[in-house]
């Protein structure tokens, strides 16, 4: 059997396919997923403080003898009102991160042929960032924690209903989503006995209601969008202070019966915030059977309501 065709067809195939790895170039930018984390900018975060079981603050409440009226002191008065100070204590946990990428020697010296590192490769792929961001928002289930949007121990309200029947707003207009952050903000201000302290500069919705905010305008014969109306108009702005509404995907379906939810807040470290008690380490490398192990830690604390009634939830919006 004459095989010098088949062995010349071979050769041909082989030259081409040489041909073609010559000429490909390999684009040096990785494709890594698509994904992001909003807590920097939504969360005040205190870093530092080592291993640690948990946190503590101590709270008090302040009180005198008698009513409001009777620290009026006259001449032919015998009792003299005394100030009580009542303390607590409020404890927050921390939780632990710890993972490690492996890969073999062998792998080592083939990427670094090519010119990359597999450790800085594996490295953005840590999972810490995203549990943190998990952490701020909703918290864990399986340790009965929760987050910035869904603590049962903030107040809440609905949304109120427009002319049209509906909470959403989607089917309300731009006075009437102002009239639902105005009453947000209002709730919320009298029960700190209107304290300018008190008065909120944060607010986060879902996304949809986001992009509602920036592409509908105020009117047919506006060029204003409702989001530009509402950060001109609402309760914080006209008492001198300045106003942020972000987008939060974490708000979509939080609120009861799984409605979407916007919450009102003090974006500030003295009113809420979480410790990083351990930001993200490289612990030791360890060698075994020419693999090489390098593990990650860090450790945080659950979200801290310092001051819980600073915080408030509108549903059905």
């Amino acid at each position: 059997m004459n095989t010098a065709p088949f062995a010349r067809r071979l050769a041909v195939g082989d030259s081409y396919t040489f041909l073609m790895k010559e000429l490909e170039k390999v684009d040096e930018n990785i494709l890594e997923p698509l994904s992001g984390t909003d807590w920097p900018r939504d969360m005040p975060v205190i870093t530092g403080g080592g291993i640690i079981e948990s946190i503590a603050s101590v709270d008090v409440t302040y009180a005198s003898t008698g009513g409001e009226d009777d620290n009026l002191f006259f001449e032919a008065a015998n009792d003299i009102p005394v100030i009580q100070a009542d303390m607590s204590k409020s404890v927050a946990r921390t939780f632990n991160f710890a993972e490690y990428m492996s890969f073999s020697t062998m792998e080592r010296e083939k990427m670094e042929q090519v010119g990359r590192d597999p450790e800085t490769f594996l490295n953005k792929g840590l999972h810490c960032d995203k549990l943190i961001d998990r952490n701020v928002y909703q918290g864990f289930e399986k340790v009965n924690s929760t987050g910035l949007v869904n603590n049962p121990a903030i107040a809440r309200i609905s949304a109120a209903t427009a002319a049209g029947g509906g909470t959403r707003w989607s089917q309300k207009t731009a006075d009437e989503i102002l009239n639902d952050i105005n009453s947000a903000i209002s709730a919320l201000w009298k029960d700190n006995d209107c304290s300018s302290d008190a008065l909120p500069n944060h607010i986060l919705v879902p996304v949809e209601q986001f992009g509602a905010l920036v592409t509908r305008k105020v009117s047919d014969d506006s060029e204003r969008s409702i989001l530009t109306y509402v950060l001109e108009n609402n309760l914080t702005a006209q008492q001198g202070g300045e106003l942020t509404i972000s987008p939060c995907k974490w708000c979509s379906r939080a609120g009861s019966s799984r409605s979407d939810r916007m919450v009102v807040y003090m974006n500030r470290v003295d009113r809420i915030c979480f410790n990083l008690t351990q930001p993200l380490r490289r612990m030791n490398t360890e060698y075994a059977e020419m693999r090489i192990k390098i593990p990650y830690f860090a450790q945080f604390s659950e979200v801290r309501f310092l001051y819980p009634s600073t915080v408030r939830y509108m549903d059905a919006i």
